[in-house]
């Protein structure tokens, strides 16, 4: 009897069942590794449906593995991953609703999230007085596709983008597209130089708090050079399209608002 029951322990551990309390963690990853595999491998083709699949997977295993937050994290790279909009909120809903006692860093991460993603979808609200003394106010620009271009002189490739640049505007002014420039120079000074000498013709913000500084925080701005293409309304159309820029702007302006 003591060999039978020693042998029924033993199957019943390698089967996955959880057994004294204990959760089998390798069963886990395994599981997680899988439907991570599953999600990258069909959101292109099968987005929407990729995406519930997911949730209904993740949302299992959580259940499964109530003190883990492994399917949670999973589903927060599901989000980073996600390419549209209304798949990430879906996503990032789902991990804002947890308990926040028990998952403190997703679900604050998640709905930082949210409220970034809902920046994003409003026309944007940009005003102040540029360094040469010109009034930039986006809600006058309105009806126009605008480039919000965060740089610095200091930045290899804003210095070499910066010819590339000047050519999409002097293309594309005359027919409505607009620069708005936000450098975060490490003194004004190099900011004026550099200014002088590209002969910048579009309206510049100087961030004297550099990353600190309000616009880097609103539009968090982590690196440069930092990209977002308005469209006719005002709201942000594309994200950091450096190499395909003239083609969008181009797309922009042949569309009606």
């Amino acid at each position: 009897m003591k060999r039978l029951g020693f042998v029924l322990i033993l199957t019943c551990l390698s089967s996955g069942v959880v057994l004294l309390g204990m959760e089998p963690a390798a069963s886990l990853e395994a599981r997680l590794k899988a439907v991570a595999k599953t999600f990258r491998a069909s959101y292109k083709t099968k987005p929407d449906k990729t995406i519930t699949k997911l949730l209904t997977s993740v949302a299992a295993l959580g259940q499964a593995f109530p003190k883990s937050k492994q399917p949670w994290q999973v589903l927060a790279d599901a989000a980073g991953f996600a390419s549209e909009p209304t798949h990430k909120k879906r996503l990032f809903k789902k991990l804002a609703a947890l308990n926040a006692k028990q998952f403190p860093k997703i679900t604050r991460e998640a709905k930082e999230e949210l409220t970034w993603l809902e920046f994003l979808e409003q026309p944007i609200d940009l005003r102040f007085t540029a360094a040469d003394g010109r009034e930039v106010d986006l809600a006058k620009l309105r009806g126009k596709v605008v480039l919000i271009y965060f740089c610095a002189s200091w930045c290899p490739p804003c210095v070499r983008e910066h010819p590339k640049l000047k050519s999409v505007y002097d293309q594309y002014h005359k027919q409505g597209f607009e620069i708005v420039g936000i450098s975060v120079d490490k003194s004004r000074a190099s900011f004026d130089r550099y200014t002088q000498r590209k002969k910048i013709a579009w309206p510049q913000h100087y961030e004297d708090n550099a990353w600190e500084g309000e616009l880097m925080k609103r539009f968090r701005v982590r690196y440069v050079p930092r990209l977002f293409l308005l469209d006719r309304t005002g709201r942000v159309a594309h994200q950091d399209t450096r190499q395909h820029l003239e083609e969008k702007v181009r797309e922009l302006l042949a569309k009606l608002q």
